[in-house]
């Protein structure tokens, strides 16, 4: 049996003892603990414009409006989950989808008119294919709430349906649109209140939206600068507004058109029409909690007492599928006699001059843009009133100096208003990047 010979190193007593060298080791150790902390410091946002799940890197210079913080979940959908996604809302339209999209949800800087800076989250839906050549869809929601709880990014429509965004989204993008849609200004900031109807910080997050999209890795090479804003019901006043203010405040971003879902046009209607049939008495509620702490006004006597004793508290806590329970259906159970009075005499500018004042700061109003421009209404709508658009549409074409199309679907509620005008509205957006003339009301 062979013995294995062990080698051993010998020590002479005269011999310097020569330990070995182990500063290689620690130099390794040292690094390790340094890229911790670097990673580290990117995720917790030191870095600017990187994550741990998706290093983007620090950007050099001062942050930007529209650059992306961190990628939050990159989720890709097989065809027929996509096919299973869009038919939550579109129904059998959505068996003719032929490719599958991926959903990246992230997090990006927008900038106040202050020059403040935050963050807010959106996502994007990405088609497999085409890959490049891409029109990008920015999408802003219809009111989902105003507490943090309420954002947008959080919906879970099999808990409570807030209109099933990612459903909308999953389906254009399907149809060819790179598409995003945002939180507005406050969700998910514990530091501050999502600011309701204020169309200048709408705006901004829905411009900044775009910007981001085209800041991710994900798109590079892939879009186009054919951009399209579109909105549902508050969403509609956001990217209408959006299109008011991109020429000055975003001039990268051209708006070829623009879409309103049952927008609201005029917040001064909107409200005045919880006295004219309009079944949204939370939205007053919503706009005094809003306007009061954004514009330090007090506006006289407008909600009953035992609603100005918790409002702090019951806006925040009430997304827009609890509002109607909990506010209810009647304009008396909502707002003092002296306002509805001066709604219903046209009182209102003599009496609630500070408030009329606020909400007209936040009309649409004159649109002096070379953006194309659609209106798609329900004549069933019961929440924002066909009223409200044909008084807006003399103002809208006159002051437009691109094609505006007003089209009312007969049938059509305020909540499927996007599910019936889905087809036209994307040949419209395919005929505008075509150059093609559309239809126009004016």
């Amino acid at each position: 049996m062979k013995r294995r010979m062990i080698s051993v190193r010998s020590y002479v007593h005269n011999q310097r003892f020569r330990p070995r060298r182990r500063w290689g080791r620690w130099l390794f150790l040292a690094l390790v603990a340094l890229t911790g902390l670097a990673w580290w410091w990117i995720g917790s946002d030191g870095g600017r414009n990187g994550s741990p799940l998706n290093p983007l890197g620090v950007v050099a210079g001062p942050p930007k409006p529209g650059d992306i913080v961190a990628e939050e979940n990159f989720r890709p959908y097989t065809l027929q989950e996509t096919r299973a996604l869009a038919k939550e809302n579109y129904g059998g339209a959505a068996a003719g989808i032929t490719t599958p999209v991926t959903k990246i949800t992230f997090r990006y800087r927008t900038e106040l008119p202050g020059g403040e800076q935050i963050v807010l989250y959106a996502r994007a839906f990405l088609p497999d294919s085409p890959r490049t050549n891409l029109p990008v869809f920015g999408f802003t929601t219809g009111t989902t709430g105003i507490g943090d709880i309420c954002s947008p990014s959080l919906e879970q429509p099999k808990v409570a349906n807030w209109a099933n965004y990612d459903s909308h989204m999953a389906m254009y993008a399907a149809h060819g649109f790179a598409s995003v849609v945002t939180d507005y200004e406050g969700h998910r900031d514990s530091s501050r209140i999502h600011h309701y109807m204020v169309g200048e910080l709408e705006g901004r997050a829905a411009l900044d939206a775009i910007r981001a999209i085209r800041n991710l890795p994900e798109t590079r090479g892939r879009l186009t600068d054919n951009v399209f804003l579109g909105g549902y019901s508050q969403g509609g006043h956001a990217a209408f507004w959006a299109d008011k203010i991109a020429a000055k405040y975003a001039p990268d971003v051209k708006p070829k058109g623009v879409i309103g879902f049952g927008p609201v046009m005029s917040v001064k209607e909107t409200l005045t029409d919880v006295a004219h049939g309009a079944n949204i008495q939370w939205f007053g509620p919503y706009v005094m909690f809003s306007y009061r702490d954004y514009y330090k006004n007090e506006y006289g006597p407008i909600l009953l007492p035992k609603w100005e004793a918790t409002l702090a508290q019951d806006v925040p806590a009430h997304c827009i599928d609890t509002n109607i329970p909990f506010w209810g259906r009647s304009p008396e159970g909502v707002y003092t006699p002296e306002f509805l009075s001066a709604i219903k005499e046209n009182k209102l500018p003599e009496q609630y001059l500070r408030l009329v004042a606020d909400l007209d700061r936040n009309a649409v109003g004159s649109v002096s843009t070379t953006s194309a421009k659609r209106i798609n209404q329900g004549a069933l709508d019961n929440v924002v009133l066909a009223a409200q658009q044909t008084k807006i549409l003399p103002e809208l074409c006159s002051s437009s100096q691109g094609p505006v199309m007003y089209k009312v679907y007969p049938t059509a509620t305020h909540y499927n208003t996007m599910l019936q005008s889905f087809n036209e509205t994307a040949e419209w957006m395919r005929t505008l990047i075509r150059g093609q003339p559309v239809l126009a009301t004016c």
